[in-house]
């Protein structure tokens, strides 16, 4: 099941509907126990608080942050508060339809843009901080770091491999290893633990 999660005054958009027929339509106030059994729950920038609606919304179903007027800064807060998408609310229904089978399939929908932005912060505050990495690196091991600052450069899995001499199968493990250390959920989280005190860029 979709539930779009909208402004009181916010229009819903047809496409929502021909992308997902028996889409729900919600606006507040909302339920206050969090979503059980929704295969992804679409939550509008146009609320008020939206970002604490996500944080609510996160630990029960998937969460796809849309945004009307979507922006970077927008971006970023959205996955800063555990959403695994974002997108336009006015996206196609093939894009709307991408981001649904993706999100569902336990990826994110993170537009190039908004990670590169991220990206650069990593930079940022590795140039700018003495004291860099931030609290809590140092329970990876060495090759555990090694493999993390490399995500930060917006290496894959494969290019990580090559560069480090690796096998996919031993990123992919220690990526894990790694998540479960610092408390994060995937790729893009990591970058932001990484980018934690960097300035915008």
């Amino acid at each position: 099941m979709h539930r779009f999660k909208i402004a009181p005054e916010e229009r819903p958009s047809e496409r929502w509907v021909e992308a997902f027929p028996g889409a729900v339509i919600e606006r507040p106030p909302f339920a206050s126990q969090r979503a059980r059994g929704v295969e992804i729950c679409w939550i509008s920038t146009g609320l008020e608080r939206w970002p604490e609606v996500v944080r609510e919304q996160v630990s029960g179903c998937r969460v796809v942050v849309h945004s009307r007027r979507p922006n970077d800064d927008e971006a970023v807060a959205a996955f800063e508060a555990g959403a695994h998408g974002y997108c336009h609310s006015l996206s196609n229904v093939t894009i709307l339809q991408s981001v649904a089978s993706t999100v569902a399939s336990g990826g994110l929908w993170v537009n190039p843009a908004v990670m590169a932005r991220m990206i650069r912060a990593v930079r940022v505050a590795r140039r700018a901080d003495p004291g860099y990495p931030p609290d809590g690196f140092e329970r990876l091991t060495a090759r555990e770091r090694e493999v993390a600052l490399a995500v930060t450069t917006g290496a894959s899995n494969k290019d990580i491999a090559d560069q480090l001499s690796l096998t996919e199968r031993t990123v992919k493990m220690h990526l894990g290893a790694i998540f479960k250390k610092l408390g994060v959920r995937d790729r893009v989280h990591l970058v932001l633990y990484l980018a934690r005190g960097a300035p915008a860029s």
